[in-house]
């Protein structure tokens, strides 16, 4: 399975249950609250839907992925430069092949003191419903996280902030299955500091 299913799977149910429970009148749920929801929802993806990358004899068992504490100071809001050129990026694949991405934008933000500038990108897949597409690399790949980058779903936005959650950052199918093809981080994504949050190695 490529990251364009992986952001489908990802970026619809959860994105709108959270959203849901945000709109209803006089209630806004804690920021710990909604990432927790989050990582139920993807708990009960991998442990019934037959899309799920985990094999037959550890879903009955699976109890979630071991994930950093959520933490508000990582979900930051980013200035968006939009890209008005079709740019086109090949991104290598982590079985050496490659994908094709267009270049929609980049996202200019603060955390830690320090600046940093990551390309957003789009899947054809995901043109029509405007999903966004953000694989990084930090400082934790290969120590308390998975050695080849992350991955982020961001909604469509035609406003000049878009917010990064990296609370719900997570692995790329290769992270549990050798079977999958997924996009390596390109280097003009790959952050300087660590980004405790998220999900962490797969045991």
């Amino acid at each position: 399975m490529s990251s364009k299913t992986i952001l489908k799977i990802f970026g619809g149910s959860v994105v709108a249950i959270i959203l849901w429970y945000s709109m209803l009148p006089g209630e806004q749920l804690p920021f710990e609250e909604t990432v927790i929801i989050h990582r139920e929802e993807i708990l009960d993806f991998m442990k019934h839907s037959e899309e799920s990358p985990l094999p037959d004899s550890l879903k009955s068992n699976f109890n979630g992925f071991d994930y950093f504490a959520p933490d508000p100071s990582f979900k930051v809001s980013a200035s968006l430069e939009r890209i008005s050129e079709q740019l086109e990026l090949n991104m290598t694949t982590n079985d050496g092949k490659a994908q094709v991405y267009t270049k929609y934008g980049y996202a200019s933000f603060e955390l830690f003191g320090q600046q940093h500038r990551l390309t957003l990108l789009q899947a054809s897949s995901a043109a029509e419903d405007g999903a966004l597409f953000l694989p990084f690399g930090d400082n934790t790949n290969g120590e308390s996280t998975y050695g080849g980058g992350r991955y982020l779903d961001l909604e469509f936005t035609k406003r000049n902030t878009i917010t990064i959650d990296f609370n719900l950052a997570y692995n790329p199918y290769c992270a549990y299955s050798a079977s999958y093809s997924c996009p390596l981080p390109p280097a003009e994504n790959q952050l300087t500091v660590a980004i405790n949050a998220g999900e962490k190695n797969f045991d």
